[in-house]
């Protein structure tokens, strides 16, 4: 895809050195941007890239990230662990496939679908099934470190949805990774208060509990008057879980709200 991409710019442009230069990048990056091998002739067939990431992805998204190594891929896909180092040379380079595999490709978000809040929106908005589907993409690093083509498109169009407006190319980049970051948290916060409730849920013979429930017995209006209140009207009765597809969460829209506020400064 990155080979077709970069073939169709110089053609348009007609600039030879139009290609990212994918020189002397880290091994685990490298391999987002290698271009797809020829198909292997014989009665058995070679593997993609693809092909392994989806099959870590399987892995990950039915047991848990714990569950991917090198000997579990490697049965899943009917090949022996050697021969998948053929195609990959470590674990890490394989989180790396499965994070910007995973992330796919944001639609075109230009000025017909609004204002910045509104791309802005429209993309963090599409990100969180994205996260809910993957719960563990928000418990590796690699999802902040795998610059392929799918996370360096989802960044080009949360940066170009600033464009135009009062800020240096530094804050543009800065706003987007406080809204990338705080979509990951949010995520890692679902995903850990739902392993607590099943987790107790084991433990109590299989009724899931919310483990926040036990805030209301361990305060007083005395002792915590400010908590005790939000135990009053009810706040820790349901599990807080994600918010619906069609909203964005309060810190998400703190942030949208915090950088109009800012635009807003500028523009006086």
């Amino acid at each position: 895809e990155a080979v077709r991409a970069r073939r169709q710019a110089e053609r348009a442009e007609g600039v030879e050195d139009a290609a990212p230069d994918l020189q002397d990048l880290p091994a685990d990056i490298a391999v987002l941007w290698r271009p797809p091998a020829a198909p292997r002739r014989g009665p058995r067939p070679g593997l993609t890239l693809e092909q392994i990431a989806d099959a870590a992805i399987d892995l990950a998204d039915g047991e848990g990230l714990d569950a991917v190594s090198m000997a579990r891929l490697a049965e899943s896909l009917g090949f022996t662990t050697m021969s998948l180092y053929r195609y990959v040379s470590s674990k890490d380079e394989v989180l790396m496939l499965m994070s910007d595999r995973a992330a796919g490709r944001p639609p075109a978000v230009g000025p017909d679908v609004g204002d910045w809040r509104a791309r802005l929106e429209l993309l963090l908005g599409l990100m969180q099934p994205v996260l809910a589907a993957h719960p563990w993409m928000s418990r590796t690093t690699s999802v902040l470190f795998a610059v392929g083509p799918n996370r360096l498109a989802w960044m080009e169009a949360m940066v170009a949805a600033l464009d135009g407006l009062p800020l240096s190319e530094r804050e543009k980049l800065e706003v987007t990774g406080a809204l990338s970051s705080h979509q990951l948290e949010w995520a890692r916060l679902v995903e850990a208060n739902a392993a607590r409730r099943r987790a107790v849920a084991e433990q109590d013979g299989g009724e899931q509990v919310d483990p926040n429930a036990v805030i209301g017995r361990l305060v007083t209006a005395q002792s915590h008057p400010a908590i005790a209140r939000a135990v009053a009207a009810g706040v820790f009765d349901e599990p807080g879980d994600a918010p619906a597809e069609d909203e964005l969460d309060l810190g998400t829209r703190l942030i949208l709200d915090g950088l109009a506020s800012l635009l807003a400064g500028r523009t006086h």
